[in-house]
């Protein structure tokens, strides 16, 4: 199928039908259904994007004549899908922020037993964890909501282990009444984090930092080769395994991938 031909709203139709994700310019949306062409059916040949005109950036000019920084403006269209994991995400940084707070609040000697101190430290690791796993949800990527609910099931059961009639580091709920209330907003929690998972079109794999930090090829990961252009020497991403003719986005020129 020659996607070249092809409209932007023609291309993301399709990856919409195929389960894929939609965001992107037409090349990232050709590329995306290259590679799931090439997933099942590695012999398929493909041809080579065509060359998509920039975006005219909008200038502004001072009334009097005089010149300003240029300042292109350009629209960016977000799913709802998206916006989904970024809320999600969102809310899950702002609670640890407050899991960080209530940890602290303890470890200065506010409030408590005498032993509560004890256990700011894995409360702080909790605050820690919501922390990571909402900033990894909030880029969009699966294994966020995985290390969100990993958080969400240890912090639940240490709020039921410790539980009293005190508050403590690890449990924002104290009494016999709220136990209740507490393992009840813990299951709430645990099906809204997991919405993303049925609801959006998640990334796989980490983000490129922390790839870096557990020593793995966010290129090799992600299903692509990194190649360089013949004319230009830039830095370009094709789908692992891809023979063919390419067109660098930077120079325009054409360049053969073996």
């Amino acid at each position: 199928m020659d996607y070249t031909r092809m409209t932007v709203v023609q291309l993301k139709t399709l990856c919409r039908e195929r389960g894929l994700r939609v965001s992107g310019n037409k090349d990232e949306v050709i590329i995306r259904l290259m590679e799931n062409d090439e997933a099942s059916n590695p012999f398929q040949t493909y041809a080579a994007p065509a060359p998509q005109p920039m975006p005219m950036p909008v200038y502004q000019t001072q009334p009097m004549g005089g010149y300003v920084q240029p300042q292109p403006r350009y629209i960016q269209v977000q799913s709802q899908k998206e916006e989904m994991s970024k809320t999600i995400g969102g809310f899950v940084i702002l609670y640890a922020f407050f899991r960080l707070f209530w940890a602290m609040v303890f470890s200065i000697g506010i409030g408590g037993s005498d032993e509560s101190w004890l256990l700011s430290i894995p409360a702080f690791l909790i605050g820690i964890g919501f922390l990571v796993g909402g900033a990894i949800l909030y880029s969009g990527y699966r294994n966020g909501v995985y290390l969100t609910l990993g958080v969400l099931v240890v912090s639940g059961m240490l709020s039921v282990m410790f539980h009293g009639d005190n508050p403590n580091p690890v449990s924002v709920a104290w009494g016999d009444q709220m136990i209740l209330t507490s393992i009840f907003c813990s299951f709430i929690c645990i099906a809204l984090v997991a919405l993303p998972l049925f609801m959006s079109q998640l990334k796989p794999g980490w983000p490129a930092n922390i790839e870096r930090l557990l020593g793995q090829d966010s290129t090799t990961s992600s299903g692509k080769d990194k190649v360089q252009c013949t004319h230009c020497s830039a830095a370009l991403q094709v789908p692992a395994g891809y023979s063919g003719k390419i067109q660098c986005p930077t120079c325009m020129k054409e360049m053969q991938v073996n």
